[in-house]
């Protein structure tokens, strides 16, 4: 159980991160610069994180932004 939540305390903290980072970049270019932002985080601790490779990982977050968008 605590494994699960240090998991995930590890990735909310990652996406507040990349979040943060993204908001330099011109707005049509932030969201992108999340995705890939948050991926290269988790691969720092990959023995925790990964779970996809990182097309994969694009693909997917990419069809779930379009679907909510629609």
């Amino acid at each position: 159980m605590r494994g699960a939540i240090e998991r995930t305390t590890m990735r909310y903290y990652l996406a507040i991160t990349a979040y943060l980072d993204s908001l330099s970049a011109p707005p049509p270019e932030r969201i992108e610069r999340r995705l890939r932002t948050w991926f290269a985080a988790t691969e720092r601790y990959a023995r925790q994180l990964h779970e996809l490779d990182e097309d994969a990982y694009l693909a997917l977050k990419r069809q779930e932004l379009q679907r909510l968008s629609s």
